[in-house]
């Protein structure tokens, strides 16, 4: 096994564990807004918890890399489009569409941020990738649609979404121009510190008012701990080591799996059941991401290939 082999393992074992702690974060979610936590304070302190201990830890064994003065904004940048203005996005969306049409306009992101890349850091576009992030989609739709069948929407929920959809190619921009220079323990602890600002008048505005009835109790610190250590530093830090072995495009579709996640954590517990038509959606999933990261007849790009014909 060669070097490049060895770390290209490394990357898709890195963006595993990256899916399989974001898509058990709805359940502890779940179990925080359930005990009156509002979803901007809970943001915040995972925010905080996160930033507090990967500071503590890495400059203690000088792992944390200075900023360069001409990458500040890049950084300010990062943590603007990632976790904040997707947060946005993403939830204020879900008060004007249903989450079935949510998660499906979501699963489009890889083919929004592959499109991105390549026309700002020039990564190749394929067309395995594409098809198979389609698959992918109609998969997550199979794994969301209610029993009717139905999806309602409005312009204001999808304009959100588009929001969101922006925000992750933003981000992936960034967080691909900031690993050329830095390791992922110094983005992910620098992205999870400058986003405590942003949220911090969002908590005062709309959250505060309700602290005196949040619920503090075991289940809740845990979810809290859990969410700070395994989401907002685990999960980024993987998923940063993970671009930077496979680049953006090849990662992020693997996005698209958290439903699975989210679907199997909730079924195990009693919160959700399988049915014929989930179970189809999970393998139209795996089929669909399998294939976006194969070389098919060569590999050619769509862009090469249209370059070769002229």
């Amino acid at each position: 096994m060669n070097k490049h082999t060895s770390k290209t393992g490394l990357g898709y074992t890195a963006i595993l564990f990256a899916m399989l702690f974001w898509g058990m974060s709805f359940i502890w979610s779940k179990q925080l807004l359930n005990n009156n936590f509002p979803g901007f304070t809970i943001v915040f302190i995972r925010l905080v918890l996160a930033s507090a201990v990967f500071v503590t830890i890495f400059k203690w064994q000088h792992k944390l890399e200075k900023i360069q003065r001409e990458d500040r904004l890049n950084f300010l940048l990062l943590a603007f489009f990632e976790p904040f203005l997707y947060f946005i996005g993403e939830v204020f969306a879900l008060k004007y569409v249903d989450a079935s049409f949510a998660a499906v306009i979501i699963a489009l992101i890889p083919i929004v941020v592959s499109v991105t890349m390549y026309f700002t850091e020039n990564e190749k576009l394929r067309w395995e990738f594409f098809l198979g992030t389609l698959i992918s989609v109609a998969g997550v739709l199979l794994l969301s649609l209610t029993q009717d069948g139905r999806m309602t929407f409005n312009m204001k929920g999808l304009l959100l979404l588009g929001v969101a959809m922006l925000a992750a190619s933003g981000y992936s921009v960034m967080l691909s121009r900031l690993l050329k220079r830095y390791s992922p323990v110094t983005v992910t602890t620098y992205q999870n510190l400058i986003a405590i600002p942003f949220y911090l008048p969002f908590v005062l505005v709309f959250d505060i008012s309700q602290w005196g009835t949040l619920a503090w109790n075991g289940v809740t610190i845990a979810s809290l701990i859990c969410l700070a250590l395994l989401c907002s530093a685990g999960a980024y830090m993987l998923y940063s080591y993970a671009v930077k072995q496979l680049t953006v495009t090849k990662a992020c579709i693997f996005t698209n799996l958290i439903p699975i996640v989210t679907l199997i954590v909730a079924a195990a517990i009693g919160q959700e059941t399988f049915t014929p038509g989930k179970l189809w959606g999970i393998l139209v999933i795996v089929a669909g991401v399998t294939l976006s990261q194969l070389k098919i007849g060569g590999g050619k790009s769509v862009v090469t290939e249209q370059k070769e014909e002229e």
